[in-house]
């Protein structure tokens, strides 16, 4: 069972797998490739819990473990209300599927910068995600 499905980006013809998080593929035709950004949303239950420390602590070992990716990075809700997501650029999910997919991480917009907190990630390029 394959956890990562792969779509092409143009006209999303799944190519392989059928898993939770997928991962997109340059279109044969365009060459044009649009890869995802995953969220995690907690509950307050959760936060109160320490989830929330726990992926960043996990996220961390992990982003040190690929060898500090400049394009791997955990963000999160500048201002949590109603509720507190994770963010995780789409080259994190490629390494952190395992903790995506454990917290029910979903694929998602790209969070507005000014709205964002960077967690984990490499301080000089991680904004650069974000534009």
């Amino acid at each position: 069972v394959s956890l990562i499905s792969v779509k092409c980006s143009k006209c999303k013809a799944n190519l392989m797998g059928r898993g939770g998080l997928s991962v997109e593929i340059p279109c044969q035709r365009t060459g044009e490739a649009k890869m995802s950004w995953y969220e995690v949303i907690l509950s307050s239950e959760q936060l109160s819990e320490g989830i929330s420390e726990k992926i960043q602590s996990d996220f961390e070992a992990l982003f040190v473990k690929a060898g500090t990716v400049p394009e791997m990075a955990l963000f999160c809700d500048t201002f949590p209300v109603p509720q507190f997501s994770m963010y995780f650029s789409p080259v994190a999910g490629q390494y952190a599927s395992d903790l995506i997919s454990i917290y029910s991480g979903d694929t998602c917009e790209k969070p507005h910068a000014s709205e964002a907190t960077l967690l984990v990630g490499d301080k000089n390029s991680a904004w650069d995600l974000l534009e």
